[in-house]
C-alpha cells in the first residue's frame, strides 16, 4: 500500500512540477488539492505530498489566506538565484575539468543537445520554449554533472527550475542562448579552463540581466501580489 502512495506521490509531484516549468501553471495562481486530485485521476493525499515537494523545490509557496499558489519572482530572487548558480556552475566545471571529466563523451553530449535546442529556440509558442528550455537546462545539468558531486547537482536543478518559470512567462526568441551554449562548447573543446568560465560566466551573466527584464515585464503586466 506505501509503495503505491509513493508512486502516486511520485507521479502527482513531476506532473505539477511539469505544468509550473512549461507555464502552464504561472506564478500566482492558487492551487486546489481537491481539483488537481480530480483532474489527475487520483486521490488528494498524494497531491498535497507533491504540493509539499514542490514548496520545498521554491517553485509554490504556502499563503495563509490563498494556500498553495505557484511562486512569482521579483528582482531580489532573480539576484539571489543567479548568484548561486554562478558559484555552482563555476565551481562544478572547475572540478570536472581538473579531475579531466571534461572530455569527448561530455563534448559529444553537449553537441547533441546544441542540434536538438537550436531546432526549438527560435519558435514562439510555449511548446517551443518549453522544449528550447528543456535542452538549456539538460545543457547546463550535464556540466555540473560531470563534477560528480550529487548534492551539488540537486541544489542546482532546483535553482534552474526556478529561474526558468520566469521565462515562460513571456515567450521570446532564445536563439542567442543556443550560440552563448556553442561558445562553451568550444572552450571546452579547446581544453582552456579559463576560457571555459570566461564563457560560462558571460552567458549567465547576460541570462541574469535579461531574466531581470522578464521579471520587471511581468511586474507592468500583472496585478499586485494578494499574499
Amino acid at each position: 500500500m506505501s509503495m503505491i502512495k509513493t508512486t502516486l506521490a511520485e507521479q502527482a509531484y513531476q506532473e505539477l512540477r511539469s505544468l509550473i516549468v512549461s507555464g502552464r501553471l504561472s506564478g500566482g495562481q492558487r492551487l486546489l488539492p481537491n481539483e488537481l486530485a480530480s483532474q489527475l485521476g487520483i486521490s488528494p493525499t498524494p497531491v498535497k505530498e507533491a504540493c509539499l515537494r514542490l514548496e520545498a523545490d521554491g517553485l509554490l509557496v504556502n499563503s495563509a489566506r490563498r494556500g498553495m499558489v505557484v511562486r512569482s519572482f521579483n528582482e531580489e530572487d532573480v539576484e539571489e538565484l543567479y548568484a548561486a548558480r554562478m558559484l555552482i556552475e563555476r565551481g562544478a566545471v572547475e572540478a570536472a575539468f581538473d579531475a579531466g571529466r571534461l572530455d569527448e563523451a561530455l563534448r559529444s553530449k553537449l553537441e547533441d543537445n546544441l542540434q536538438n535546442h537550436r531546432r526549438f529556440a527560435t519558435g514562439a509558442s510555449l511548446d517551443d520554449l518549453t522544449k528550447a528550455l528543456t535542452y538549456d537546462r539538460a545543457f547546463h545539468s550535464a556540466l555540473v554533472g560531470a563534477a560528480r558531486i550529487p548534492m551539488i547537482s540537486e541544489t542546482h536543478a532546483r535553482i534552474v527550475s526556478q529561474t526558468h518559470t520566469v521565462f515562460v512567462s513571456i515567450p521570446g526568441d532564445y536563439s542567442r542562448s543556443v550560440e552563448e551554449h556553442q561558445d562553451i562548447l568550444d572552450a571546452v573543446t579547446a581544453g582552456k579552463k579559463s576560457q571555459i568560465v570566461s564563457a560560462l560566466q558571460r552567458h549567465l551573466e547576460r541570462s541574469r540581466q535579461n531574466t531581470l527584464r522578464q521579471v520587471k515585464v511581468l511586474a507592468e503586466t500583472l496585478e499586485p501580489n494578494l499574499f
